[in-house]
């Protein structure tokens, strides 16, 4: 069972339990009142028996005025009592007592009877949470494993043409030597090859692997990357110290092959896109149209502009939320926009 398997199991089992807990909760609450209010009742019954013989040793008798006590009623303070009719007695009562320690006692037992019962009725009511638990996750769970086995064909399936591919630029550099439009053939090539291992990856549910990054050097390269595609821009990098993390190489490569080509495609003509290395972070500006609202561009397929999808920023807050890295977006519409890459909460790597 997978990671976000066990989470939706996890998550709907604690939405049944609960609800079938709150219920069982409400039911025994009601249930104790009405024990209790029975229990009651059967001492009063008890008591008014006992009035007429005087002959029950669990109460206590005595003999009260009349003034205004009620008749037939319980009442709970020093102990739990009640008054009855003397007959040819018009001046006084008599009042019957049944000791509070006996009382005590006595709810004690009734809740601890009821506390068994409610024991075994909650776990009962795990299993019954359980069941229906996997009974309504079991289309959703054969829906996702269609939907791996029908990626991991498209997977396999992309290894021919890649291969193709590759070999087909491999003939190119030996026909004609080395030239851009192959180098970014090339590097448009690596791209998918990386984007098919970490898909991957995730269809394995096999955690992502850290070793050292330098993480200037491999920003700085794929800005590089990025310039050959869109190569009308006037690019910059600015390197103030070294920044060498502990991470995942190849999804810190997605975070920066996604911001910088958002960096070079939404720019204004002949515009630029820096780069800068700070201790702890990384910054890409650009000076193009802005983002209007930054808060919804991190929502899935929500775009601003007529080209894309929606989906860019949205994995890279995903892929920085894995990696640990606080992300920060500032936009001026007209203007420009620059993230910041925070790497603060890292272990520093080795050189």
């Amino acid at each position: 069972m997978k990671s976000y398997e066990k989470e939706s199991l996890f998550k709907n089992f604690l939405v049944f339990f609960s609800l079938l807990e709150i219920l069982l909760i409400l039911l025994f609450s009601e249930l104790y009142r009405t024990e209790k209010t029975e229990y009651h009742q059967d001492i009063l019954k008890t008591m008014q028996v006992c009035s007429y013989s005087f002959e029950c040793e669990q109460f206590h008798f005595d003999f009260v005025p009349k003034e205004d006590n009620v008749l037939n009623k319980l009442y709970e303070k020093e102990a739990l009592y009640a008054f009855f009719h003397i007959p040819k007695s018009k001046k006084f009562y008599v009042k019957i007592s049944y000791p509070l320690d006996k009382l005590y006692m006595d709810i004690k037992e009734i809740q601890k009877g009821l506390w068994i019962k409610f024991i075994l009725a909650t776990i009962l009511l795990m299993g019954v949470a359980l069941f229906f638990t996997f009974y309504s996750l079991k289309p959703i769970r054969k829906a996702l494993r269609l939907n791996d086995e029908f990626i991991k064909d498209i997977l396999h399936d992309f290894n021919t043409p890649i291969t193709s591919m590759l070999l087909n630029i491999k003939m190119f550099k030996d026909e004609i030597g080395e030239n851009p439009f192959v180098e970014r053939l090339s590097h448009s090539i690596d791209t998918l090859l990386l984007l098919q291992n970490n898909l991957k990856s995730f269809l394995h549910n096999s955690p992502s692997q850290k070793s050292s990054v330098d993480v200037g050097k491999l920003a700085q390269t794929r800005l590089k990357f990025i310039q050959n595609i869109y190569p009308k821009l006037t690019y910059e990098y600015i390197e103030h110290n070294d920044l060498v993390k502990t991470t995942n190489q190849e999804l810190l490569t997605r975070i920066f092959d996604n911001l910088i080509s958002n960096a070079a495609k939404y720019n204004k003509p002949h515009g630029k896109v820096t780069l800068t290395v700070n201790k702890t972070s990384v910054v890409i500006e650009d000076t193009g149209k802005g983002i209007q609202d930054v808060e919804r561009v991190l929502q899935r397929y929500y775009k601003e502009q007529d080209r894309g999808i929606g989906l860019g920023l949205p994995i890279v807050q995903k892929l920085t939320r894995e990696l640990n890295i606080i992300l920060h977006i500032e936009s001026y519409v007209g203007k420009g926009t620059k993230v910041i890459l925070d790497f603060k909460h890292l272990h520093k790597g080795e050189k």
